[in-house]
């Protein structure tokens, strides 16, 4: 393949990504506040899709909040990293209570607390992100399929290219904020080694090792 066939499937490439949010149809976040006596909780559960982050800075900046506590499966990467950095904005802690599960875009946005704790009962879970449930996404994929001024063997190729650009921003995203959260690197093992279709749930061991908790519970 010639040096000017690259360039331009590079420069479609670049038209065409990026592509990191999840399903475009979720319904956002549920932002429920539980009076305790000890003080607020802010609980969060449900599907993360884009424009949560605002939606939270609000919740928690309408009173004081002891901590925010989360039970989801997870949703778009992009929210749960941009709700961490909101979390983490505003000081606040996260934590897992018992019985509650937290995984895929919602272990980024527990990353965000300044303190983060898991119950005994409570689960943390890790997979590799996949933009397999993004709209847009295939939407794109379908778009190259259908771009009949390209050979098979060159659509293929953009499909490559458009999958390598996508993958690496994504583990550069990821890496850049996990690193920014305090977190060990350690915990990209179990991350990217999980398919998108499976969960690994962090051990208490796992947990404690990958700094991925700081408050004994």
């Amino acid at each position: 393949m010639g040096r000017g066939l690259i360039r331009r499937l590079a420069a479609a490439v670049l038209l065409l990504a990026p592509l990191l949010a999840g399903p475009g149809a979720a319904r956002a976040l549920d932002i429920d506040r539980v009076a305790t006596s000890q003080g607020t909780i802010l609980a969060l559960s449900g599907t993360f899709v884009d424009g949560d982050a605002s939606r939270v800075l609000t919740a928690l900046t309408r009173e004081p909040i002891m901590e925010v506590q989360l039970n989801s499966p997870g949703g778009s990467m992009k929210s749960g990293l941009d709700v961490g950095m909101t979390l983490r904005a505003q000081q606040v802690a996260t934590r897992v209570a018992g019985g509650r599960e937290c995984a895929s875009a919602c272990f980024f946005a527990f990353l965000g607390g300044v303190l983060r704790s898991v119950d005994r009962s409570g689960r943390l879970g890790v997979h590799m992100h996949s933009a397999a449930s993004s709209d847009a996404y295939v939407g794109k994929l379908r778009e190259i399929l259908g771009a009949r001024q390209f050979s098979i063997d060159d659509r293929i190729r953009l499909i490559v290219l458009l999958n390598e650009q996508m993958s690496a921003r994504a583990a550069g995203m990821i890496a850049a904020y996990v690193v920014r959260m305090g977190v060990a690197i350690e915990v990209f093992d179990p991350l990217f080694a999980t398919p998108h279709f499976d969960i690994h749930w962090l051990t208490e061991q796992e947990l404690r090792q990958f700094n991925v908790v700081n408050v004994v519970g």
